[in-house]
């Protein structure tokens, strides 16, 4: 048969099966005949591929075409549930789907009332919705949906002068006593006071009852003589990068609260629409590793026997951070195939070199991007980066400035695409990835294959007879998903308490 489009005859290419056949193959919604042949459905006018969710329309308001070419060439239109354009074009169905509905969910969080609603709105069921937004988002759907719903109210109360009741229920929360609840678990304070850091140099922050600063300072101290960061018994002091600009911040925690304090340099100015006090606290949020859920952590705990195991020789920890993505993989570069004591010493070197000096007594805040993008290689070889580490450090460093790699924007959608995304980059392999995923996003279920520690603390945990591999390291940490993150961080912690 053939058919002519814009003055050329298309022949159509033949197909294998039978109508009846691939028929029943729609029915069951077969992957394995997606880019085989395409469901032209004659009512509606669209074209869709065989595993399309959507409900079916009769045999007979139906034709069968092997091509997309073919299909818009007889005028139908593409499904945008299934997206056979993203499939021909080589795309993931299913990124493109998370990334989609994400956009929904931020741009009207009370749309969505509930998890069966968001899986209706996407087309799925609400199985395939837990599958994608914990391989995504690394959450549960109601996880996700609960922290976009906050960060939508954060913004309304810090623009609008709504009522904090009206505030909750705009973005999609039952009742006043819920919406303070989430707001709670998830800022680590009330909306009155988060509202307040409109105009502010100070926060207090609740801690939970089992939190401990220990770990966190233990992290952020890896280097004994830092020049970016201190403790002493006032509390701990660090640099931090607002709106372009570096900002001293002092925390002090007692035994259930956390207080920061900061001034801003004399030179500071800023068309920022977010204001400091919030930028800050979203900052110390990840050097405490508040956004950490371990009361999910335990919960699973006590259907996993492993999950429960870890807890009981190592506690459930906050995970600490680093104040932004950037630092977090400037830490892993530096890190790569060299032992703790020696990565501490060359990050040392790079703030030494590249960190502006803040104030008098040679205290300095970690370089952003500009300033390691206007090194030359030799300036770091000279302290004893190698060549080829120099060179991944800069080049990196230089995709940010220009514009190509956005850190922030990755840590606010898929951790797929950030790993691959970050891969991409010279010298940037899945260990580098993530631990940058881990520390510097927060994605919560990251397993940083290729660590020589996570090897050994494995191999200690399971009584093997030799460290793992790769492979074999994915498959011993399967049981800690979806809080893979927290594992590490456990296991890790297990190693130095045995040294």
């Amino acid at each position: 048969m053939t058919v002519t489009t814009q003055g050329a005859a298309m022949k159509f290419k033949p197909l294998r099966w039978s109508d009846d056949f691939m028929y029943q193959a729609i029915l069951n919604h077969e992957q394995k005949y997606d880019g085989k042949f395409l469901t032209c459905v004659k009512s509606t006018g669209i074209y869709c591929l065989p595993s399309c969710p959507a409900r079916k329309p009769l045999l007979k308001n139906i034709r069968f075409l092997a091509t997309e070419q073919e299909a818009v060439a007889e005028g139908f239109r593409i499904c945008k549930r299934c997206r056979p354009d993203l499939f021909y074009r080589g795309e993931s169905v299913d990124e493109n789907l998370f990334i989609e509905m994400l956009s929904r969910i931020r741009t009207c969080p009370s749309s969505f009332t509930s998890v069966n609603s968001l899986a209706k709105s996407c087309g799925i069921s609400t199985t395939k919705l837990n599958e994608l937004i914990r391989l995504h988002a690394h959450l549960s759907p109601a996880d996700l949906l609960n922290r976009e719903r906050i960060n939508a109210a954060c913004i309304e109360l810090i623009h609008s002068s709504q009522r904090i009741l009206d505030v909750g229920l705009t973005v999609g929360f039952e009742s006043e006593a819920s919406f303070h609840r989430q707001f709670a678990a998830h800022m680590s304070m009330t909306p009155n006071a988060w509202r307040l850091l409109n105009n502010s140099n100070e926060f207090t922050l609740k801690l939970p009852d089992d939190f401990s600063p220990d770990y966190a300072w233990r992290y952020h101290l890896r280097d004994k003589e830092s020049l970016s960061e201190y403790l002493d018994e006032t509390g701990f002091t660090k640099a931090l990068w607002v709106h372009g600009y570096p900002v001293v911040i002092h925390l002090h925690i007692d035994e259930h609260t956390a207080c920061c304090r900061w001034t801003l340099p004399e030179e500071f100015t800023t068309n920022n629409e977010q204001p400091v006090g919030v930028e800050i606290h979203r900052q110390v949020m990840l050097l405490l590793g508040l956004n950490t859920d371990v009361q999910g952590f335990r919960s699973s705990a006590r259907q996993n026997k492993h999950m429960a195991r870890l807890i009981e020789s190592c506690s459930a920890i906050y995970v600490p951070m680093t104040a932004n993505p950037f630092e977090s993989l400037v830490w892993a570069i530096i890190g790569q195939q060299i032992n703790l004591t020696f990565a501490a010493t060359l990050r040392q070197a790079l703030i030494q070199l590249a960190g502006p000096v803040i104030g008098q007594n040679g205290f300095r805040i970690h370089p952003s991007a500009k300033e390691i993008a206007a090194l030359e290689p030799h300036q770091l070889t000279d302290i004893r980066f190698s060549q080829s580490k120099a060179q991944y450090l800069i080049g990196v460093a230089k995709a940010i400035v220009s514009g190509e790699l956005d850190l922030e924007q990755l840590a606010l959608g898929s951790a797929v695409v950030a790993e691959r995304k970050l891969c991409e980059l010279k010298g940037i392999g899945p260990w580098t990835a993530r631990y940058t995923l881990m520390r510097g996003m927060g994605f919560a279920d990251c397993v940083p294959v290729g660590d020589s520690g996570l090897y050994t603390a494995l191999q200690q945990f399971y009584q093997l007879d030799s460290r793992p591999n790769a492979a074999e390291t994915e498959q011993l940490m399967k049981p800690f998903s979806p809080f893979r993150t927290q594992a590490t961080t456990c296991l890790w912690e297990s190693l130095r308490k045995k040294s």
